[in-house]
């Protein structure tokens, strides 16, 4: 394990064996707070649990607003359920469901493929005429 490695190293600058090292409160501490951190990293680096995202995680996997994520909804180009009945009723909020393929397929769509053997041409600028008030 990492953190036993970093145990084995180095004490205060000084080469500490594996049977003083458990006897030492500092790296006790040290080896608890490393395991309890990589313990956290790992949490954090879950797969994700289920296929079905809503409006929010969508916007957030995008670092987008929801907004944006309910115009490209309802443009059709980003395929979504609606899970409330449509009874004449307006939804309050969070009834879109976007399947997480749906969200892949909306993505690679969208990539954007790099021109070949082109070259772009910039037009030049044209400035706005001012009007010199001054008589310069």
């Amino acid at each position: 394990m990492q953190t036993d490695m970093l145990a084995n190293e180095r004490h205060n600058g000084e080469h500490v064996p594996a049977i003083d090292r458990d006897e030492c409160e500092v790296c006790r501490d040290l080896l608890a707070n490393l395991r309890q951190f990589f313990g956290m990293l790992e949490g954090v680096c879950k797969p994700p649990d289920s296929e079905w995202m809503t409006v929010e995680e969508v916007a957030q996997e995008l670092k987008i607003s929801r907004s944006i994520v309910y115009r490209i909804i309802r443009s059709g180009d980003l395929a979504a359920v609606d899970i409330v009945d449509s009874n004449g009723h307006i939804a309050k909020r969070g009834h879109y469901r976007v399947r997480r393929s749906n969200l892949k397929e909306y993505l690679e769509s969208k990539r954007v493929k790099p021109l070949r053997n082109q070259t772009v041409q910039s037009r030049p600028r044209r400035y706005p005429k001012v009007k010199n008030h001054l008589g310069l």
